[in-house]
């Protein structure tokens, strides 16, 4: 059963990518954005997921707007309306956020499916954190109150909790401690400045840690490194929580994360709550989150570990009692 479950870590990189699904809803109303722009990254699955189930609901909810896809590949400047005012374009994916942080700051840009702290940089490198409410974003990774509360709730009593850091996102550091102070969570921190690193850091921070919790840098969780990061976790019996439904099937114990389709639902929430002007809400984390959790895994590791709807419910109060 071991060994089984050691070979069947070894190909779970190729396994990580985003979750899919949740259909959406929203009441038949007008809306005050005639021109809607969804710019695609890449021709993938979560962003033409999320691309399709956007535009669906927003051709339903109004049919005098107009919803137009593109890819970034094939975009050209010509493709959007010349009328700022009453037109948006969401950005779906760091490429596309990149190329639209560079134009002319005239039009509404909305980005998804871009972490936090990579939004916030390209933001300040172009000068586009100077207007929030014309270039803004819904992010795709989650407030750490909210991740270090599932950990809490899944493993009630170990409270020594490791991040491997890389350098470019040392900085995130601040917000972790603070919501690990309200959570009583101790934190431990090893950084790696390169693959070489990565693994002796990787161990030194097991030794002292009662879980790992992954975080979206690119540097250190990417399709080369994860098998190797879950493998070692794994034979220190160490859990490592992950941020997609892709995690906790290729061997993290659990997950919170929003869905291509979950965010979706909140970004046609805002845009069906936009002004004439679109005058954009300020950046924010999602407003909808699932639960995952990898029962092969907790009985590997001999942990106990409540179910998934149970697990939902608690962190739902948590996030109601700190607003």
């Amino acid at each position: 059963m071991r060994w089984q479950f050691v070979r069947y870590l070894r190909y779970a990189g190729s396994w990580i990518a985003l979750s899919l699904g949740l259909s959406l809803a929203l009441p038949q109303s007008c809306l005050a954005v005639d021109n809607i722009t969804i710019l695609l990254s890449e021709d993938g699955p979560a962003y033409t997921e999320f691309s399709s189930q956007l535009s669906t609901v927003l051709s339903q909810g109004n049919s005098k707007n107009t919803v137009k896809v593109l890819i970034l590949s094939a975009y050209k400047s010509e493709d959007l309306s010349r009328n700022a005012n009453n037109q948006i374009l969401i950005a779906v994916g760091t490429p596309a956020m990149t190329a639209m942080a560079q134009k002319p700051p005239a039009m509404a840009v909305l980005n998804v499916l871009v972490p936090r702290h990579t939004f916030l940089k390209i933001a300040k490198q172009y000068g586009r954190n100077q207007d929030p409410h014309h270039f803004s974003a819904i992010y795709f990774d989650q407030p750490w109150n909210r991740q270090l509360g599932l950990v809490r709730a899944t493993l009630p009593g170990r409270n020594r909790l490791g991040l491997l850091l890389s350098k470019d996102s040392a900085e995130i550091l601040t917000g972790i401690q603070l919501a690990a102070k309200e959570l009583d969570i101790q934190i431990n921190v090893e950084t790696a400045t390169d693959d070489s690193e990565l693994l002796p850091a990787l161990r030194r921070l097991l030794a002292n840690s009662d879980s790992l919790l992954a975080l979206p840098d690119a540097a250190i969780y990417n399709r080369n490194n994860i098998p190797s990061i879950l493998l070692t976790s794994y034979r220190q019996k160490v859990p490592l929580f992950g941020f997609s439904a892709a995690y906790v099937k290729a061997g993290a114990l659990a997950a919170v994360y929003s869905s291509p389709g979950q965010i979706a639902q909140h970004v046609a929430e805002v845009i069906q709550g936009l002004s004439s002007n679109a005058y954009l809400p300020l950046p924010q984390y999602p407003r909808y989150f699932s639960v995952n959790t990898n029962t092969q895994v907790s009985r590997s590791l001999s942990l106990e570990m409540e179910d998934e709807a149970s697990l939902t419910r608690k962190l739902k109060s948590l996030m109601e009692r700190a607003q």
